[in-house]
């Protein structure tokens, strides 16, 4: 078992202002331990402006991750991606209140720990078949006649012995998201207060041997739910063995993501929880830490494409409230091409809608008479209980947004020039 690389670093910022809360722009200085303290120190500034009331505050100038670019090697579907970042901060401000805390990138696991962690807790790549095809491939580069057919059969046993190999054996831990957040200690001082952890797990595994087809192997709830857990445990084991003093008392979230089809058009889902303290778990130092000492917490998430049957299905009064909506566009433009929404739901209740009208102009006064249209579609058939947000598009630029936040009646609009 490949261990972690510790980075070592702790967060020790040294604020020039004396107010208890983040409330005014803040001058700060970030020190990291011996070997990685810089010649001179760095000063950074927290942000006054959230943008949001319920957003995260940040350190400017910004911080990336230590794993910055690691994800879109490892998730196929761009959905799934900005699901599975903006979803953990979503579930952290559950733990983590945006009024104390800062938001920072992951620090501790780089780019080599987390390419480690997911070929230590998948199964091992067959290299010897690997190794045997490539060897077949280029002896075929030079053989003719009876020699080149034999070589061809092997090519076809080793491939279907791969193909047997990569079913029987599916790579369900795709990825792991570590974000930081950032707590007061003191009146000078600002310490690491928290962290979340993402899991993301697939729904299916597509593989492909040989340049032949790519085949998909669906997993099941259950099955996720036990790869999830144990590497969800083996990951606790690898940052206690890091032997950090920030990490003894510090909350850690981890959330298991269950990923959506690698081409569909909506994202995955959370689908439970976990928050714990490394002082309080039971580590053994040979057989590591039992999965089943972890107490999860269900979460009821689910984003739904619409129009679709599962829309139809699960949802039916959003799913006519957005038929009338289509109707009503087409009652302005009948040739516009369509009108898909996002719905992401919690507890059963829709939280937030997103619509993408895809259309082609012929002029600015169609667009701005358009946008008026769907501005007044939108106070009439969709009620102010969560966020909505239209984008309207014309095949080569987004032309205008509209949106209006939960409890709000008027719409909001830009155009764009």
């Amino acid at each position: 078992m490949k261990k972690l690389l510790g980075l070592s670093v702790f967060f020790l910022i040294t604020l020039t202002a004396c107010a208890p809360t983040f409330d005014t722009d803040e001058e700060i200085v970030q020190e990291t331990d011996e070997e990685q303290q810089p010649e001179e120190e760095q000063r950074f500034i927290v942000s006054p402006d959230s943008l949001d009331t319920n957003d995260y505050r940040m350190i400017l100038p910004y911080q990336t991750g230590a794993a910055r670019g690691t994800i879109t090697n490892q998730v196929a579907n761009r959905y799934d991606i900005d699901e599975f970042e903006q979803g953990l901060t979503r579930l952290a401000k559950g733990v983590f209140d945006p009024d104390e805390y800062l938001f920072q990138e992951g620090q501790h696991l780089d780019r080599s720990n987390v390419f480690n962690i997911i070929d230590d807790l998948n199964p091992p790549r067959p290299e010897d078949l690997e190794e045997e095809l490539e060897d077949v491939l280029e002896e075929q580069e030079d053989a003719t006649g009876e020699e080149l057919d034999e070589l061809e059969g092997m090519e076809d046993q080793i491939t279907e012995e791969l193909e047997d190999y990569q079913e029987a054996n599916p790579r369900v831990f795709s990825h792991i998201l570590e974000q930081n957040f950032l707590v007061r200690e003191g009146e000078d001082r600002v310490e690491l207060g928290g962290v979340a952890i993402g899991i993301a797990l697939k729904s299916e595994y597509a593989f492909s041997v040989n340049y032949g087809p790519t085949y998909g192997v669906p997993i099941d709830m259950d099955e996720m739910l036990s790869v999830g857990e144990g590497v969800a445990a083996e990951i606790l084991v690898q940052l206690d063995e890091l032997g950090l003093e920030e990490f003894d008392d510090t909350p850690i979230l981890i959330a298991l993501y269950r990923e959506n089809d690698r081409n569909a058009i909506v994202p995955g889902n959370f689908v439970q929880q976990t928050v714990v303290n490394l002082n309080n778990l039971s580590i053994d130092e040979d057989e590591g830490l039992n999965p089943g000492a972890l107490e999860w917490e269900g979460l009821n998430e689910n984003n739904v494409l619409f129009p679709s049957n599962e829309a139809d299905e699960d949802y039916y009064e959003d799913s006519e409230m957005m038929v009338d909506f289509r109707r009503g566009v087409a009652d302005f433009f009948p040739n516009y091409v369509g009108v898909v929404g996002r719905g992401y739901y919690k507890d059963d209740e829709l939280r937030t809608l997103n619509v993408d009208i895809p259309i082609e102009f012929n002029g600015k006064h169609e667009i701005v008479g358009f946008t008026q249209h769907i501005s007044s579609l939108m106070v009439e058939h969709f009620p102010p209980y969560f966020d909505l947000e239209v984008k309207i598009e014309s095949p080569s630029e987004v032309e205008a947004v509209l949106f209006r936040r939960a409890g709000e009646e008027e719409v909001t609009h830009h155009i764009f020039q």
